[in-house]
């Protein structure tokens, strides 16, 4: 099957190779700061016009429900099969395998997939990290977000009582929007408190440290070291197919899941936040 310049094989996809033209003959090493910069720019401008072309094609692809399904029945064997094999596990740091531990404890280590990415990844557009990743759209790249509750009132229960936590951990996608007062109104809207104590900000990075066990970039859901509660957004659960990417436990990592175990395991709370 083919797609524009581009070769869908063995459920992955790879460019055809393209012969760039050359460039001018009086381009060298040697040249003006100015004018290499500029070449440089422009070089990166169309590269980055091929990757978008790439990507709108390739979830233009997946909104066929059939290739869905088949593509869930491949991430399904293959996902199985990197647990049996482990080799992606064999020199992982202990923040992903504390995130591996969180997926077992959890019954989806079978399902879910585990990546190693480059250490500049958070520098790429999201074209980019989507093709490193294989996922199906740049709609799908989701991130963990710490919330605190900056006008919390210690109740009768824990702390991190679901219904009255200070803290939540709140997945979003990276192409989504987070309106903060509707997290605000639901975490209220569970203890059916008063207004006054409740207001819903991002923590600053030790609590997140702290209480998810995880720097920025790496926090996931998965093996928190507290039981933090954690906030999906509503739009997750229109991915198709039904997979969201997260964080891996540390900043070089992903752990991939599909969408419906992840919400079923994790308890988690499924709320509009756009």
């Amino acid at each position: 099957m083919f797609a524009g310049n581009y070769v869908w094989s063995g459920w992955r996809w790879a460019a055809v190779e393209q012969q760039l033209p050359p460039p001018p003959a009086d381009l060298n090493p040697l040249a003006s700061q100015g004018r290499s910069s500029a070449v440089n720019a422009a070089d990166a401008s169309r590269v980055l016009a091929i990757a978008k072309s790439m990507t709108d094609k390739i979830s233009a692809l997946y909104a066929d429900p059939r290739l869905q399904q088949q593509y869930m029945q491949y991430w399904t064997a293959v996902a199985q099969k990197e647990y049996e094999d482990g080799q992606i596990m064999a020199n992982a740091p202990d923040g992903v395998r504390r995130a591996e531990a969180g997926a077992i404890s959890l019954e989806v280590r079978k399902l879910v997939r585990i990546y190693q990415v480059e250490s500049d990844y958070y520098d790429w557009s999201y074209e980019r990290r989507m093709l490193r990743l294989r996922a199906p759209s740049i709609d799908h790249l989701c991130k963990t977000l710490f919330f605190e509750n900056t006008r919390y009132t210690k109740g009768q229960l824990d702390l991190l009582d679901p219904i009255n936590s200070k803290y939540y951990a709140v997945v979003v996608q990276y192409t989504g929007k987070l309106n903060s007062q509707k997290l605000t109104n639901f975490v209220r809207s569970l203890s059916n408190g008063t207004k006054k104590n409740f207001n819903l900000r991002i923590a600053s990075e030790a609590e997140s440290d702290e209480f998810t066990g995880y720097r920025t970039g790496g926090v996931t859901p998965f093996g928190m070291a507290r039981p933090v509660p954690v906030v999906v957004s509503r739009a997750v659960l229109g991915l198709a197919p039904p997979v969201l990417y997260l964080g891996g436990g540390h900043p070089d990592w992903k752990i991939a899941c599909p969408v419906a175990a992840f919400v079923e395991r994790t308890r988690c709370f499924v709320v509009d936040l756009e």
